[in-house]
């Protein structure tokens, strides 16, 4: 009596699983009709694929500005433009390091002198990161100059 109802269990599961496959194998197409997902129009292109198949002679503007890296000139300000930014990410570290150990001084009752410090130290954070940023700008624009008049 046992194997019979592990027997018509086990069926009934099997059942519930491969019931609900054959319908989906329904709507398959046989394979002489797989390609049902091109939709053709009545000259055999695709439809909405015309750039593919008609020849376009303009100049790629995008692809234009290649090349200019092998000049000393233009790898300089590279450089220059990636020294600049590492120097205001490193400052903004630092000035974030400051806010915090000031917020900490604040918690901890730390005294006017310490607290003044920090405000201090904090300004002179803050204008070095304004003159890093301003390097960064310069930097750039003469890149863009430079890339410009090549």
């Amino acid at each position: 009596m046992k194997n019979l109802r592990t027997i018509i269990l086990s069926a009934m599961v099997a059942g519930v699983l491969i019931v609900p496959g054959t319908s989906a194998r329904a709507d398959a197409k046989d394979e002489k009709n797989h390609h049902h997902f091109r939709k053709h129009d009545h000259d055999g292109k695709w439809k909405g694929h015309h750039e593919r198949h008609d020849k376009n002679y303009r100049r790629d503007v995008h692809h234009d500005n290649r090349g200019h890296h092998n000049k000393p000139e233009i790898r300089q300000d590279f450089k220059d433009v990636r020294n600049a930014r590492n120097e205001v990410k490193q400052d903004r570290k630092e000035l974030r390091g400051d806010y915090q150990e000031l917020r900490k001084d604040r918690r901890n009752g730390a005294s006017r002198e310490e607290i003044r410090a920090d405000v201090k130290e904090i300004r002179n954070d803050r204008r070095e990161l304004q003159q890093d940023q301003n390097t960064l700008q310069s930097a750039r624009r003469e890149l863009k100059a430079d890339l410009r008049k090549r």
